[in-house]
């Protein structure tokens, strides 16, 4: 399995864009924990979105993020293969003995 970033441009937001993100993200969250997606960022002022994709090729990368509901409305899609992706790994809570 490849690494891709896809770096997403948003246009300004409108009502029908907005009325789409809870169904966007419940499948963010669920390719999330099928490990296709490994991150997710969206900017402070809404215009770009960049997510790291996990899939065979990036022919395979673009498919699933056609499947993405808010697809329609990106102005701009750029995909660039990784050599490697890091993230600083989960850790686990300090176990408490109260």
């Amino acid at each position: 399995m490849g690494a891709f970033l896809f770096q997403f441009e948003l246009p300004e937001f409108d009502e029908s864009l907005f009325a789409m993100i809870p169904v966007h993200r419940a499948l963010i969250n669920k390719l999330f924990a099928e490990g296709r997606i490994l991150s997710y960022s969206v900017a402070d002022n809404r215009s770009m979105v960049w997510c790291v994709v996990s899939a065979d090729d990036e022919q395979d990368a673009m498919e699933l993020v056609l499947t993405f509901p808010l697809y329609q409305y990106f102005t701009e899609v750029t995909c660039h293969p990784l050599m490697f992706h890091n993230t600083q790994p989960a850790t686990m809570p300090d176990i408490s003995l109260n």
